[in-house]
């Protein structure tokens, strides 16, 4: 059905007939869905489709953007509030809403790490206003993606001022970027920097097998685009098919083989180390942005399905920080769940196969996740506050290497972070 013609904008406000679709974000890791894109179809008076970019384009023309921003961001907070969404919600906002009291509020209201706000690359918005905006939208809890990146003249600029959780690369990089030397020459060059900077970068538009193969060969971490799926409403979202995930699977186990993932000879290791740690001793980091770090660089090197960094409390142990899904239980100190386990025992858990334990044991977030089936645990602090965990989908994935990598990471947290932020 053709789009209709631009309706009155303040009028639209009045009535705000829309709707929400949702588009995967896939792990280039693992092939499973770690967050979803919710992009807005405004209605007119018959209910007929209208011109999306038009429509956002001349909202914000008239100075109306935050008016439709406060009313989208409404709606999918309810949406929250009524599906069981286990899974990041990536929602693009026009810059000027950072600084929306009302739209803070909505955002606070929704569980922490449930809400990702895209702002977009494209716009005259950088300087000293956008950093005190970002700051904070960031002391908020706020959690970012700068999106549309290669489509500006200020790039950079905008990735220092931003300091962005993710970075979303533009179509016009990812298309036919397996023909193109220029084109894989500059995501590569993101991913490198994405490994200094902390971010996780997404490929988006990806649509056929080369480009999603090519996008894994050059270090980017998670794919949005037709080739996994099309936007849809919710009722008819579903997974990657067998055949992606296999694809997906197969393609990191030959980078996996290729670079022989030892200790001894793991040239990604040192250098993805070494980054983090001139990354970590700027004075200016926060202990979350120093946790965000360390767990962004130890997800490139393991390539695992999910990681998590618990905090212990008087309920129980609270996921803080997650990469891979937004489960926020608490798991309660009763539960026979793992990390409990963990952290009672103040020593590390290692699962190689879920069928080695009764189904009882595998806790709450595996079973959000899908019951992976290689999980390893390790405390942190001295004395123990949390526990460190990951885990892979398929069994016996976890190699005395990464078991090693992951311990260290655990222990240079306990040094970093001797109190929980």
């Amino acid at each position: 059905m053709m789009p209709t013609a631009l309706p009155n904008i303040a009028q639209w406000i009045q009535d705000s007939r829309f709707y929400l679709v949702f588009q995967p974000l896939i792990s280039l890791s693992s092939g499973h869905v770690m967050g979803y894109e919710v992009l807005t179809r405004p209605l007119d008076e018959h209910n007929q489709p209208i011109a999306v970019e038009a429509f956002f384009q001349q909202a914000s023309t008239q100075g109306l953007a935050v008016d439709i921003d406060r009313i989208i961001v409404r709606k999918i907070a309810q949406f929250i509030q009524v599906h069981d969404v286990l899974t990041p919600l990536f929602v693009n906002l026009h810059p000027d809403s950072l600084m929306d009291s009302e739209i803070h509020e909505i955002i606070q209201s929704c569980p922490s790490g449930s809400l990702i706000i895209e702002i977009t690359e494209r716009g005259n918005w950088v300087g000293h206003v956008v950093n005190q905006v970002v700051e904070r939208f960031r002391h908020h809890g706020g959690t970012i993606a700068l999106d549309d990146f290669g489509t500006g003249y200020s790039g950079l600029e905008k990735l220092v001022a931003v300091r962005p959780n993710f970075v979303k690369l533009d179509r016009s990089l990812i298309a036919q970027c397996h023909m193109y030397p220029v084109k894989r020459n500059l995501i590569a060059s993101v991913s490198h920097m994405a490994r200094f900077l902390g971010f996780q970068l997404i490929a988006e538009g990806i649509e056929t097998h080369d480009e999603l193969l090519t996008c894994i060969d050059l270090g980017v971490e998670i794919g949005q685009g037709f080739y996994f799926a099309k936007p849809v409403t919710w009722d008819q979202v579903m997974s990657p098919s067998k055949e992606i995930i296999t694809a997906i699977q197969q393609r990191q186990q030959e980078i996996l083989e290729s670079s022989s993932l030892t200790l001894s000879g793991l040239d990604p290791f040192r250098t993805h180390w070494a980054l983090m740690m001139e990354h970590l001793v700027e004075t200016d980091l926060t202990p979350k942005e120093q946790m965000m770090t360390m767990m962004a660089t130890a997800f490139k090197i393991l390539q695992p399905t999910a990681m998590t960094v618990l905090r212990a409390t008087d309920e129980g142990l609270l996921p803080i920080f997650s990469l891979g899904h937004s489960y926020q239980d608490v798991i309660p100190w009763d539960s026979p769940s793992l990390a409990i386990k963990a952290f009672q025992q103040n020593g590390p858990v290692v699962l190689q196969k879920k069928t080695d334990v009764p189904e009882d044991m595998h806790g709450p977030i595996m079973h959000v996740l899908s019951f992976p089936e290689s999980v390893a645990l390790f405390p942190i602090g001295k004395p123990t506050w949390g526990v460190l965990g990951a885990d892979y989908m398929g069994p016996y994935k976890w190699s005395d290497g990464r078991l090693q990598i992951l311990k260290g990471l655990a222990y240079l947290m306990s040094l970093l972070l001797p109190q929980p932020y």
